[in-house]
């Protein structure tokens, strides 16, 4: 079996790289954590006091509100992409399971020398009966016009594993959709605060860290 080779992009990346690659020249770096989530995608770093941070990071209001702003947006780009893989797999998988399970009849029926008889559509209302050869193959669309014949070995086994890496995609974007949710709430709220402590700040009021 041939297996896909890590690439250079596929490898993964310390924070700094990942920061980089989002946003060139904006040095997001200073505003993320040390910290990702198992697929790479940063940790914000929530700002408790606003006054201390852009001392500690050297940094503006300006420009730190510029930053946020940046990587909000790149965080819900990230979150309708993941979105719409969810709805993808949460399509495909019922397919899969329902393949493999046409599978397992045509093998059972194999085994114990039975007939299958099935309804197939000949248009939107009109159905045919059939007799099916269970003669231990079987042909499978991959996609992109591609039919390929297998036994129902080999056909049963490519299933199983396509239902499992699913079912485990399924979970891992899940896992990176919550976690996207909280870095975006975090964005929000950090640049509600530098906002409230600019305008206190050019107010000439003592800007108040509410913990």
């Amino acid at each position: 079996e041939n297996k896909k080779k890590p690439t250079m992009a596929e490898a993964p990346k310390p924070n700094g790289q990942i920061a980089a690659a989002m946003a060139p020249g904006l040095h997001l770096e200073k505003y993320i954590g040390e910290t990702t989530n198992p697929r790479g995608i940063p940790t914000i770093l929530f700002i408790n006091d606003v006054d201390s941070f852009l001392t500690e990071k050297d940094t503006s209001v300006e420009h730190t509100i510029g930053v946020f702003s940046e990587m909000l947006q790149k965080y819900k780009l990230m979150e309708t992409s993941l979105t719409r893989q969810a709805a993808s797999l949460k399509q495909k998988l019922p397919e899969i399971e329902t393949t493999l399970d046409l599978v397992k009849m045509l093998k059972f029926k194999k085994d114990n020398e039975e007939e299958l008889i099935s309804n197939y559509p000949l248009s939107e209302v009109v159905h045919a009966r059939a007799k099916v050869n269970c003669n231990g193959t079987v042909c499978l669309w991959l996609g992109a016009n591609v039919m390929v014949e297998y036994t129902y070995e080999e056909a049963m086994a490519m299933l199983e594993k396509n239902e499992s890496d699913a079912i485990e995609k399924q979970g891992e974007t899940a896992a990176d959709l919550n976690h996207l949710k909280d870095q975006i709430t975090t964005l929000e709220v950090n640049m509600a605060r530098v906002f409230n402590y600019n305008v206190k700040v050019k107010r000439g009021t003592p800007a108040i860290n509410v913990n």
